[in-house]
């Protein structure tokens, strides 16, 4: 559900509801969506990817731009891991398995089995796995061993009542991150970051595609971590209660939501509920999307010494609208915002190196630009926009240690204006170019952790280029070769304040030879000029690496 904020200024914004289908990729351009992966009888469950593209897919989108090398705490991570509803499976093929492995050292799996249980009820075992163990070097360089893996198993059981469905999904991870560098902060946690979470949630109701009769849905979930070192000072369980409801109304369609979540952990908490109604409807060429959102959060701070800070209550509008001139040009406007979690976990996911949590992270944004479609040769996306908010950063220890450990984490107040195109191609012959820009400019003075311009060392690139050239044969033989194009990025650190890194290409390549609808091969190459790309400060990502394997429907 995505969840929308109006920050302390009276901003208006629009969001999208739990309720409703997913927006059209063209209006946000960055969010990764849906994917169908390219093998047959292969379909993605509503699971959370976790871990590295390990399959090759045929997105449902005309185009994007690929955020990396920096997360946004409301963007959608790289799709990783492939969930597979058993509900979509030939019988004869009940199961996917890929498994490769590469150099510098590097295992990944993905594993699908569905069981034929019955005509109306499904069920499903999964496991992922990705690991890699390697020496890297750190920006003086010193060199050091790091091992990174994130590993999931777990269980899909659905049952379906006529026009409704029960579905219930429950998963273990187990992830291990070893630190580089050495860590100054005084935590009490060792060299490594090395926890286990159980994730499980239970969804009745429709899927909200047909609106010729009243929709519901009501679900719950949870999450609760551990670390197996025996630290749980910062173990913060979730739990996230929802109901939506959806029925035409008129020309157009009403969607309601209601959201209960909230993290709770040795006497502190963050807790909100969210109220969503929205109107959806069609005026000729006009489509507009119209509502309000309002929104409670309760955050009671460590720092307070037992004293419970103070509620935040949010009422506002939202709207966006777009005009088909043509399919090839629809201008389109949207006030938009959103508000995300600031506990441990889902910190992690941007940065496993960090500990503690925030106060929830928020945004608003306003956004406007052209898109289209020129008869499925030509798709592409030019927008300009500005947000406002408070954003997490996270701050590395000190230089003279080689950066590296543990990182706190804090939030920043942000301005930032930003501006970017996408385009994709579809040439005769099996050839396709993709390619775009994104330009970012923004400023976050006040805060200590920035410099004279007032940035704070979040990682963000001022800017990011990509192209993508790419050839398939007769759905047999499929290559592509592309390049990313990072701008400086800016970093904080203790003692040095302030820390940016330079500029960076990434090369990569992939091949793919099947031999029918269930078997095939695949190479992937990456960072192909060995340049220093970082995760995080004082964390290079892999140097020039390959990466090979099967992927085989049986």
């Amino acid at each position: 559900m995505k969840r929308i904020i109006l920050v302390a200024l009276a901003l208006t914004v629009v969001g999208m509801l739990q309720a409703q289908t997913d927006e059209p990729i063209s209006q946000r351009i960055e969010v990764t969506r849906q994917y169908v992966p390219e093998l047959e009888g292969a379909r993605k469950i509503d699971l959370k990817p976790q871990m590295t593209d390990t399959v090759t897919l045929k997105p449902d989108i005309k185009y994007s731009i690929t955020p990396m090398p920096w997360h946004s705490v409301f963007g959608t991570k790289p799709i990783g891991a492939v969930g597979i509803s058993t509900a979509e499976y030939k019988r004869e093929k009940p199961a996917y398995l890929m498994v490769g492995g590469g150099y510098p050292a590097q295992s990944t799996l993905d594993f699908r089995l569905g069981l034929p249980v019955g005509r109306d009820t499904r069920m499903g075992f999964y496991a992922d796995h990705y690991g890699q163990w390697t020496r890297f070097e750190n920006i003086f360089q010193q060199k050091e061993r790091g091992y990174w893996t994130e590993n999931t198993i777990g269980v899909h059981v659905g049952h379906d009542f006529d026009r409704r469905s029960l579905d219930f999904d429950f998963n273990y991870g187990l992830n291990y991150y070893m630190l580089l560098g050495e860590d100054i902060i005084n935590t009490g946690l060792s060299a490594t970051v090395f926890y286990n979470q159980v994730t499980t949630s239970l969804v009745f109701g429709d899927t909200f595609t047909d609106f010729s009769r009243f929709n519901y849905r009501v679900g719950m979930k949870g999450r609760f971590w551990g670390n197996l070192q025996g630290d749980t000072s910062f173990g913060n369980p979730l739990s996230d209660v929802f109901a939506d409801f959806g029925w035409k109304w008129g020309k157009g369609v009403m969607l309601v939501g209601i959201d209960f979540d909230g993290w709770w952990s040795s006497g502190l908490y963050d807790w909100g509920i969210a109220f969503e109604p929205e109107y959806r409807f069609e005026i000729g060429r006009f489509n507009i999307k119209a509502g309000i959102f309002a929104y409670y959060d309760r955050y009671r701070y460590r720092c307070t010494s037992g004293k419970y800070s103070d509620g935040q209550f949010y009422i506002l509008p939202e709207i966006e609208a777009s005009y088909a001139v043509f399919d090839a040009l629809v201008p389109y406007i949207s006030f938009d915002g959103d508000v995300a979690s600031g506990d441990y976990l889902s910190l992690a996911e941007l940065n496993p190196y960090m500990y503690g949590y925030t106060a929830r992270p928020k945004v608003a944004d306003i956004r406007g630009g052209i898109r289209g479609d020129a008869g499925s040769v030509v798709a592409y996306d030019a927008y300009v926009g500005y947000l406002v908010g408070a954003l997490p950063y996270f701050t590395s220890g000190d230089a003279a240690m080689g950066f590296g450990g543990l990182f706190s984490v804090s939030l920043s107040p942000v301005n930032w204006f930003y501006a970017g195109a996408g385009v994709e191609v579809r040439l005769p012959f099996g050839l396709g170019i993709h390619f775009g820009a994104k330009y970012n400019s923004y400023d976050t003075a006040g805060n200590m952790w920035s410099n004279g311009h007032g940035r704070v060392g979040m990682g963000i690139p001022d800017f990011t280029v990509y192209g993508t050239l790419s050839y398939n044969y007769r759905d047999r033989f499929v290559a592509s070769v592309g390049t990313e194009v990072f701008g400086r990025r800016h970093f904080a650190a203790c003692y040095d304040n302030y820390v940016g890194l330079p500029g960076t290409v990434n090369l990569k390549a992939s091949l793919e030879y099947k031999t029918g609808h269930r078997f095939s091969i695949f190479l992937k190459g990456d960072n192909l000029l060995n340049q220093r790309i970082y995760r995080y400060l004082g964390y290079p990502d892999l140097g020039a690496n390959v990466i090979g394997g099967i992927r085989l429907l049986f």
